[in-house]
């Protein structure tokens, strides 16, 4: 699939999404390259202001990968160690908890409840003592539960060996480094030309997203697990930058016991042997998303200024599959002869529709033109060497016969009990 196909299944997937109240923008890259840029709605709706890639959203959880990275980078400074228990930088840990380590925290294995809470309060070891009440349930490093409350403490630890707050510790450690030049905080003053955007909530009211969704100030009831307000050209900034820190993305991607979260990042195979890093985020008004693909070099990133979680799951899922489709090559095992992809390239047409079977490397690419949606995908080899089947990111086992041979070409297309003529 190339660029300009995969900008157009983008432009359909989003403008499916749109019609299930998505209002947001999807950005794919490749080597640093834009590959795909589509958007559907406004940042305010009352101006009618169209969403860029410079709009500013909240990423809401997404805030973890940040507060990871920079815990890291300290651990690489020599000011704290992913070993330490936390005891050694926060007040009032209780003896049940003092095993628990900073790397726990950063995986999710604390063994705390992800129930855990307290109250809203700037005095840090009340917070500390609330959040660690009741001590571990299993064993730290054992067992991961997700539990926002952890990245909490982790932004007190990141304030407390910094002698900083932990915006100004995070600005100084990734935002300015990474080039992130709008990002800043729920709480601040609207950074100078960047449209600020109005989420548009289905549980409570509308919200600036620079306005605190938790109590009145930006403490450690959201501090470190959310609270980042960022737009789509500093998030592909902040992704090209950590990619190109080896070492940090070794570290980040170091599972822990489920295998599928490592320091501030999911981690999902994406076709075997491939990963997908990925997290998500989720506060009133916004939904965030991103994927990216060490070994492609490739990444997603999906901003959505409305928490309706059908339109964004259309676009998250159509975009990301689209992405996949692309970038991530077959096994061997699913490359083909030079005569046979030959036997196979050219269109076949029924009527109105028509399909277009390209090369793509050793493998094969195929894209149905409906008579006016697309949808693109690869062929993969089945059990039988005339039939193949058709990927196209979604779940649907669809099939295709090869019928007929002329002159070395694969004369007519099976697809869906409907067949398709080779055009001369």
């Amino acid at each position: 699939m190339g660029q300009e196909s995969l900008q157009s299944q983008f432009a359909e997937a989003i403008d499916l999404a749109g019609k299930s109240n998505f209002s947001g923008i999807v950005v794919a890259e490749k080597e640093g390259k834009v590959i795909a840029n589509q958007s559907f709605g406004y940042a305010d709706s009352k101006s009618k202001t169209p969403i860029d890639s410079k709009t500013l959203f909240e990423i809401g959880s997404v805030t973890k990968p940040v507060t990871a990275l920079a815990v890291i980078i300290l651990d690489r400074q020599s000011k704290l160690s992913l070993e330490d228990s936390i005891a050694d930088h926060l007040p009032n840990v209780p003896e049940s908890c003092r095993d628990i380590t900073i790397q726990h925290l950063l995986q999710h294995t604390s063994g705390i409840p992800g129930t855990n809470y307290g109250p809203v309060s700037k005095d840090v070891g009340k917070v500390t003592e609330a959040y660690l009440q009741g001590g571990p349930q299993q064993k730290p490093g054992t067992q991961f539960e997700y539990w926002n409350q952890g990245y909490a403490l982790l932004a007190a630890i990141i304030a407390k060996v910094t002698g900083q707050t932990y915006p100004n510790a995070i600005r100084e450690l990734v935002l300015r480094p990474a080039k992130m030049n709008a990002a800043c905080f729920t709480g601040d003053s609207a950074p100078e030309g960047f449209q600020v955007s109005i989420g548009k909530s289905t549980y409570g009211a509308d919200r600036s997203a620079l306005e605190h969704p938790y109590g009145d100030f930006y403490g450690l009831q959201y501090q470190g697990m959310g609270g980042i307000v960022t737009n789509a050209e500093d998030m592909l900034s902040f992704l090209l930058t950590l990619r190109r820190s080896k070492a940090s993305v070794e570290r980040m991607l170091q599972p822990g016991p489920d295998g599928s979260y490592g320091l501030g990042w999911r981690i999902a195979d994406a076709g075997e042997p491939h990963q997908r890093v990925s997290h998500t985020g989720s506060v009133r008004g916004f939904l965030t998303a991103v994927s990216w693909y060490p070994e492609q070099n490739a990444s997603l990133i999906v901003l959505a200024n409305t928490d309706d979680k059908r339109g964004f799951f259309l676009a998250e899922s159509g975009c990301r599959k689209a992405l996949e489709t692309m970038v991530i090559p077959l096994p061997k095992s699913q490359q083909f002869e030079q005569e046979f992809r030959e036997s196979l390239v050219g269109k076949f047409r029924l009527q109105s529709r028509v399909i277009t079977v390209s090369e793509a490397g050793e493998g094969l690419e195929m894209v149905i033109d409906w008579g006016g949606p697309k949808t693109f995908g690869k062929l993969v080899k089945t059990s039988s060497p005339k039939r193949l089947q058709y990927l196209d990111g979604s779940d649907d086992d669809v099939s295709v016969l090869l019928e007929g041979q002329e002159n070395g070409k694969v004369q007519s297309l099976t697809i869906l009990n409907s067949s398709y003529l080779r055009q001369k």
